[in-house]
C-alpha cells in the first residue's frame, strides 16, 4: 500500500505536469509566425516548392 507521501507525490507531479502542458498549449498562438513559400526550379526542370516556417517569438513551443 502507497504511503500518503507518496501519494501527495504523485498527486502533485501530475497537477504540475498538467498545469505545464496546458500553459505550452494556450502560450502557442503563432500571432508572430508566418510561412514563407519559395519556388524553385531544381536541375531536371522540376518546380519544387520550399515551406520555411519563421518565427519572431522569443519562445517558440
Amino acid at each position: 500500500m502507497p504511503t500518503k507521501n507518496t501519494l501527495i507525490f504523485t498527486a502533485l507531479l501530475f497537477v504540475i505536469s498538467f498545469s505545464t502542458t496546458f500553459f505550452i498549449i494556450m502560450s502557442n498562438d503563432h500571432e508572430e509566425c508566418e510561412t514563407l513559400v519559395k519556388k524553385e526550379v531544381d536541375q531536371n526542370g522540376i518546380e519544387v516548392k520550399k515551406e520555411e516556417h519563421i518565427c519572431k517569438e522569443k519562445y517558440s513551443f
